[in-house]
């Protein structure tokens, strides 16, 4: 009870400074914008997407289709150019804030779950190892009062707006060893991104984390910096790490998501049917990219087997259960605004 009163106070503190410092309520609001461009003749609008996954990726894929559906709903009159490999997950987010369309690197930003070790770290369980059982689980809890919360302090601590998530599939372990128990990760040079919540949990099993960007992967498994990596699967395929790691361990250890993001500034600048045409788009593009992985899963693990990795299915439960200390000390320490209970519990 005491973390659920704790968690709202915050929640609404943050949303209050939403409020008062976002760029629209400074302009005047929706009334501000609503009063002109509608109808014919309305000026051509170039709207920027980035992405730090490579083409292949779905988040690139799921960035190519929303650029299809707001040329093809406003006749091209909305022009969206898509980048894909920019930067990488940790630089990206900062790069997207300023309200100077030259200042910032998009309009629209379609990452992983950065966002949130970003700009409302009590809040990263959503991406921690184990914590989340499914997708649908995931999304049960993201829509309901802990997403809404965390969407709340995004936009007040960052200048983006959160719109709904792709899926991207479980997360998964290369090596060039088969990974079956606790164990075996003993020792192994494990490359994960500098996110401190996903290697206080791997290092707990006795992991030596490498901590080494998105577009590193490849040259470090290659070269031995690494000797394994974990990813989901569309990850793995699209960096071809089928070429530097021989192994697939089916750990399933995180429910993969990607988030979609807008510029708050460049939102405001929209007139009110061009806003919601490109929500609606966002919104479509997400569900389209769910949908995609959905149907992929199964065809990109046997593409991967092709490719000649051997696939191994691990004692999952043992490893969980080897995390689990760490895990429960990250919601005492980090996530203290709810419990792993109460995440399963939704």
């Amino acid at each position: 009870m005491k973390k659920r009163m704790l968690r709202s106070c915050a929640a609404l503190h943050a949303l209050c400074l939403a409020v008062l410092v976002s760029p629209s309520a400074e302009a005047g609001g929706p009334s501000h914008r609503g009063g002109h461009g509608h109808g014919h003749g309305r000026p051509p609008v170039t709207l920027r997407v980035a992405t730090p996954f490579a083409a292949g990726h779905i988040l690139a894929d799921t960035a190519a289709r929303f650029e299809q559906l707001i040329e093809a709903r406003t006749h091209g009159r909305i022009d969206a150019v898509v980048a894909t490999a920019v930067l990488n997950e940790q630089t990206i987010n900062p790069a997207m804030q300023a309200c100077a369309s030259a200042d910032r690197v998009a309009d629209v930003l379609i990452t992983g779950g950065q966002p949130l070790q970003d700009y409302a770290p009590a809040y990263f369980f959503f991406n921690g190892p184990y914590v989340i059982e499914d997708y649908d689980h995931f999304l049960r809890v993201y829509r309901g009062e802990l997403g809404r919360e965390a969407r709340a302090l995004i936009a007040a601590n960052s200048n983006l707006v959160a719109f709904d998530t792709v899926y991207r599939g479980f997360r998964q372990f290369t090596s060039n060893a088969p990974i079956e128990a606790p164990d075996d990760f003993v020792g192994l040079r494990l490359r994960l991104p500098p996110v401190p919540d996903w290697v206080a949990v791997w290092t707990s099993l006795g992991v030596e984390a490498v901590q080494i960007p998105l577009t590193g992967i490849y040259e470090a498994l290659r070269t031995g910096v690494a000797d394994a990596s974990e990813g989901d699967l569309t990850q793995i395929s699209s960096l071809r790490l089928f070429e530097v790691q021989s192994h697939l361990s089916l750990t399933g250890h995180l429910v993969g998501f990607g988030m979609i993001l807008a510029n708050e500034c460049f939102l405001d600048g929209l007139n009110r049917g061009d806003e919601q045409k490109v929500r609606r788009a966002l919104r479509d593009a997400a569900k389209w990219g769910s949908e995609q992985m959905e149907a992929r899963e199964g065809a990109l693990l046997a593409s991967l087997e092709a490719e000649g990795m051997i696939v191994v299915t691990p004692d999952a439960a043992a490893i969980r259960a080897a995390a689990r200390p760490a895990i429960e000390q990250l919601f005492e320490t980090n996530w203290t605004v709810t419990t792993w209970d109460e995440v399963l519990a939704q």
